[in-house]
């Protein structure tokens, strides 16, 4: 079965098996809560916010390809360096909506929505998605692993493409100052070169007079 088709199936089972979102629950205390808070931080760009609902050697499962963070990731840095760290460099907004909340038995919270934003390069996102959040002991999440079409993300703009594009933009900008500087520099031959045709018709005025 293709990426697609599996994030399309788990998508159609969660909310075929959950239905619509229970206002009361979404915004209960507990597990829910804090996945709730979690997902507004992150969408008001309060990053470190979101960071502190997961433990410090957290887990993160994502599908791989264009969504940000995409691959195994353990720890908050590691999704800092890479999950955040991806998001800012691709997309000028990004965010997940949430459409249901469920609170498992086995401490497990899982989130049916959409990741939305607005890309920098190319048109808006927005694929639906699942997030499964897992908690043990601790209020803070152990595990987070996504489900959604990475093929439907805009290409990522890693380190790389960013490092090179502003060797390009560089390199424009010096071309251009050459190119003005070059314009002056004739500018200033050819007044320099009508003052030298002045001054030798005056010239040849005073030998004739």
């Amino acid at each position: 079965m293709a990426v697609k088709d599996r994030a399309d199936e788990v998508v159609t089972k969660a909310k075929r098996r959950f239905g619509i979102e229970n206002p009361s629950a979404a915004d209960a205390d507990g597990n829910v809560g804090t996945v709730r808070g979690a997902l507004r931080a992150f969408g008001a760009g309060e990053f470190d916010q979101f960071l502190d609902a997961l433990q410090e050697d957290v887990s993160w499962e994502a599908p791989s390809g264009d969504f940000p963070g995409g691959g195994d990731l353990e720890g908050r840095k590691a999704l800092k360096d890479k999950f955040i760290a991806d998001i800012g460099r691709t997309y000028t907004e990004f965010g997940f909506v949430p459409e249901n909340f469920v609170d498992t038995d086995d401490g497990a919270v899982l989130v049916v929505g959409r990741f939305t934003g607005e890309a920098a390069e190319s048109d808006a996102l927005d694929v639906p998605g699942v997030q499964i959040w897992q908690f043990g002991r601790s209020t803070e999440a152990e595990l987070i692993r996504i489900y959604t079409d990475s093929a439907a993300f805009p290409e990522l703009i890693t380190e790389r493409k960013l490092k090179e594009r502003e060797e390009e933009e560089e390199r424009k900008k010096k071309e251009e100052e050459q190119e003005q500087e070059e314009q002056k520099a004739e500018a200033k031959g050819s007044d320099d070169s009508e003052d030298s045709d002045d001054s030798d018709s005056e010239n040849k005025d005073d030998d004739q007079g």
